[in-house]
């Protein structure tokens, strides 16, 4: 029997979606958005000139589904599921999503939504929005006073205590 003869969801592999390691079950909905912005500034009498565009980061949102474990699928419960997409969210590490259409790599889950009602009572039904961290190298390099155009002006290095990229609540 040829190939040919087989029907094509025979055929073809459908890929799987995944959540970092959470393999998805039921999709509901897909949505993404890429946007470009182009700067604008004004001139003479109110018209702008564009200088330059960059990317903005990847929003991927969807519904997915998670159906109540098989007898034989022992300790992956539905709230061990939400459990993990919990901890997926609260660890502010970056993960890879992957749909048969795109996989999205360095997103960070902006939202977490479960719903129950009478449909979704023996499912786990969720909602979660994503957003695409852009990471970008750094470095620092340091020049000797002797190759510096001003060393007069410029001051010796001080150090002014641990910084962070997380905001932090007064008094805590």
């Amino acid at each position: 029997m040829s190939f040919l003869s087989q029907p094509l969801q025979d055929v073809f592999i459908k890929p799987k979606r995944m959540i970092d390691t959470i393999a998805v079950q039921v999709i509901v909905n897909e949505a993404t958005t890429d946007t470009l912005t182009i700067t604008k500034q004004p001139v003479q009498q109110g018209a702008s000139i564009a200088d330059h565009a960059f990317v903005n980061p990847v929003a991927f949102s969807h519904t997915i589904y998670f159906a109540a474990p098989s007898i034989t699928d022992v300790g992956n419960t539905l709230a061990s599921v939400y459990q993990k997409l919990i901890k997926l969210q609260k660890s502010l590490t970056t993960f890879s999503i992957i749909t048969p259409k795109r996989t999205y790599k360095d997103m960070l889950m902006t939202s977490l939504g479960q719903t129950t009602d009478k449909l979704t009572e023996n499912c786990l039904a969720i909602h979660a929005s994503y957003e695409q961290v852009i990471l970008v190298p750094i470095s620092a390099t340091t020049v000797p006073r002797i190759n510096q155009r001003h060393p007069n002006l410029t001051a010796a290095t001080a150090n002014t205590g641990n910084k962070s990229a997380f905001a932090t609540l007064a008094g805590k």
